[in-house]
């Protein structure tokens, strides 16, 4: 009898452990399932969260210069007016897509009251994708 309560008592226990891994690895492990998914999930990093590691994550080589530069142009302006900015990411939609690479369209728009006034600014911006091991953001520029 004790043989087969330390027998099932075992088996609960390594099913717990992998569940529990499994969990854990779905809620850890960026999700790069498409090419829009992960010009979102960067978006959110790098301008949203502030959280450059994040970003990474969803990059070819750890940064894209251009998206660095705006941000770095984001804060400079928030300190100088003293404001925060609200960004929203909208009209995100792939434009081009194939078996290991993407081009991706989203508009990056930035919110803020100043002086008493809501204002807003948009740009569209081009990203291109690479499927390394789900799709991860290489390229980006501002088209308008």
């Amino acid at each position: 009898m004790l043989i087969v309560v330390a027998g099932v008592l075992a088996l609960v226990t390594a099913g717990a452990a992998i569940t529990g891994y499994v969990l854990y690895d779905r809620a850890s492990t960026p999700d790069r399932s498409t090419p829009d998914v992960a010009v979102i999930s960067y978006l959110q990093a790098a301008l949203v969260n502030h959280d450059s590691n994040r970003a990474k994550l969803f990059t070819c080589d750890g940064g894209i210069p251009a998206l660095d530069e705006f941000a770095g142009d984001l804060a400079r302006r928030e300190d100088e007016l003293g404001v925060s900015f609200s960004i929203n990411i909208e009209d995100v939609a792939v434009s081009e897509a194939g078996t290991s690479g993407a081009s991706v369209i989203a508009v990056i728009r930035r919110s803020a009251t100043i002086d008493g006034i809501q204002q807003s600014l948009a740009d569209t911006w081009r990203f291109d994708l690479k499927d390394k091991d789900g799709w991860r953001v290489c390229a980006g520029s501002r088209i308008g």
